[in-house]
């Protein structure tokens, strides 16, 4: 007990703690697993279940005691173990393995299932009532991805190539009231004055999101751009997901704080090999929430992420939010051209029907037909000019 204890005041200093928002830690009425001991992390709006080990992390006879509940274990003796911003890493001969004190659904051994090619993801590992604890995965000498654009363009193609493969295996419909619902939970807890929803079109679909995604998890490996930070862990703990989000989101994600060039390198990369659409206009039509939409539920996260480790919110995640008003106000503008063009769309169309099924009606003369003709032309070229005013995509 005593040995428990201390490691609750231990993790307080810990990199994955997070030290603002954490209010207390308690211990959990449920007993966990031999080798684990469970507790509860209370949060400023949440409390979360949290599984600590209750052993040495480098000690051989602590892992031997354990069992995986699915792939493969770890071999060998620990060599080292150090910190990091989702647990603890335990380094073997030939694998890592990564303990998740708080997680939410066991997002990791779900990434490891798709077989993707382009992830980083485990071979194995334990989980304690569908979440993840302990992930097992193989060693590699991956290298740092230069931010250039031939390498952003391949980070965005490796990203697409995964989206193909998760809505081969999910793709649910627009779910808005769940993703509106985010931002609902978002706003307030970072307390940020801004407020925006969207209405998404059909090609909007739910899937299997990295959603830890991020340029700083994308590394060369022979030549490839290989994805890793597959886990869900603390950051996903924070805010649940209640539905399946868009393959956007990853995207969004790996966007954020990059340059305008940069940004269309990357998403050219992703829209050459993911879903054709996922990237449609429709999809992208920043009137309907498009990627922009996504990128501003990215940067909430950064911000109450930061809050909740007291750490310094970079310029980029400011700038962005302090400029949503001035995003949404151009919005709201162009609005009116598009009530224009659905007035100079509808008139015609009653005007023939009129014309057609009346039966008093008198045939229209050549000016009358020229008139409506134009307004038709008009309502057309309104339109367009409504969808161009949107904010682009990238």
């Amino acid at each position: 007990m005593d040995e428990t204890l201390g490691r609750i005041v231990d993790i307080k200093s810990e990199p994955w703690y997070p030290s603002v928002a954490a209010k207390s830690v308690t211990d959990a009425v449920v007993p966990a697993p031999s080798g684990f001991s469970a507790h509860v992390l209370h949060v400023r709006w949440d409390s979360l279940p949290m599984i600590l080990p209750d052993g040495k992390l480098d000690s051989s006879e602590w892992w031997s005691a354990l069992s995986p509940t699915w792939g493969k274990w770890v071999e060998g003796k620990p060599l080292s173990v150090k910190s990091n911003s989702v647990g603890w890493l335990v380094d073997f001969e030939n694998h890592e393995a990564q303990i998740l004190p708080l997680d939410e659904d066991g997002h990791g051994k779900r990434l490891a299932k798709l077989g993707c090619g382009d992830l980083h993801t485990a071979i194995g590992g334990l989980q304690i009532e569908d979440r993840d604890v302990i992930l097992v995965f193989k060693k590699f000498d991956f290298k740092p991805l230069p931010m250039d654009e031939k390498h952003l363009d391949m980070a965005g193609e490796a990203l697409g190539r995964f989206h193909t493969i998760s809505g081969r295996n999910l793709a649910t419909p627009n779910d808005e009231r769940s993703w509106n619902k985010r931002l609902d939970i978002l706003e307030p807890r970072t307390r940020s004055a801004t407020k925006w929803r969207a209405p998404h079109s059909a090609d909007t679909q739910g899937t299997i999101t990295h959603r830890n995604f991020g340029l700083e998890h994308c590394f060369l490996h022979k030549d490839r751009v290989i994805i890793s930070g597959c886990v869900g862990g603390i950051y996903n703990a924070l805010v649940p997901q209640t539905s399946p989000s868009p393959a956007l989101r990853d995207v969004a994600a790996g966007v954020i704080g990059l340059s305008a060039e940069n940004k269309r390198s990357f998403c050219r990369g992703w829209t050459s090999t993911a879903p054709a659409h996922w990237y449609s206009h429709k999809a992208l039509d920043g009137h309907r929430g498009g990627l922009i939409i996504w990128e501003y539920e990215q940067y909430l996260e950064q911000r109450l992420f930061h809050q909740a480790w007291g750490k310094d919110e970079p310029d980029y995640v400011t700038q962005f939010l302090a400029n949503v008003s001035t995003v949404q106000n151009g919005m709201y503008r162009v609005r009116t051209i598009a009530a224009g063009a659905m007035v100079c769309t509808f008139v015609p169309l009653i005007a023939i029907c009129y014309w057609a099924f009346y039966p008093e009606a008198q045939s229209p003369s050549g000016l009358e037909l020229g008139g409506i003709a134009a307004m038709g032309g008009l309502g057309w070229v309104l339109q367009k000019v409504y969808r161009y005013l949107a904010p682009m995509p990238w």
